[in-house]
């Protein structure tokens, strides 16, 4: 099955030396800049600028990832349902903060039964209000 005319070592992943790559040649020469920065990284660098933000009279400086982690609080707060399974869904997937071992501080499972949210779900759609209790931000 071999060419007695192919140079020995030439085949299936032995391609002839003068095609092969030179040291520091690249095999894709007008890849990815270095430098650049894919979409997360650009994403967590946009979420981590700080903004002013004025709440309750009071203007301070947060970042972007906690303005719109406040707002959509906010949102489920006041009775909106898809912002509120939005929070659980986070929540859910661990993003809840409860899960996590603190040392010196025990482990709490933020856990709840789906009933449990259904029964909040039903009351934010029924228009139930909850009153933030004051020194709250």
């Amino acid at each position: 099955m071999s060419d007695s005319s192919s140079p020995k070592g030439v085949g299936y992943g032995q391609p002839p030396v003068a095609t092969r790559f030179k040291p520091g040649q690249s095999g894709n020469p007008k890849g990815r800049p270095k430098g650049s920065k894919n979409m997360l990284t650009l994403m967590m660098e946009e979420l981590d600028q700080k903004v002013t933000v004025t709440s309750d009279g009071r203007t301070q400086r947060m970042s972007k990832r906690r303005v719109a982690v406040r707002q959509q609080v906010d949102r489920a707060v006041k009775g909106d349902p898809k912002a509120f399974a939005a929070l659980m869904k986070l929540e859910s997937q661990g993003f809840g903060g409860d899960e996590v071992d603190t040392p010196g501080k025990h482990h709490v499972s933020s856990e709840i039964p789906l009933d449990v949210y259904d029964d909040i779900l039903a009351g934010l759609r029924s228009g139930s209000s909850v009153q933030e209790e004051p020194g709250h931000e």
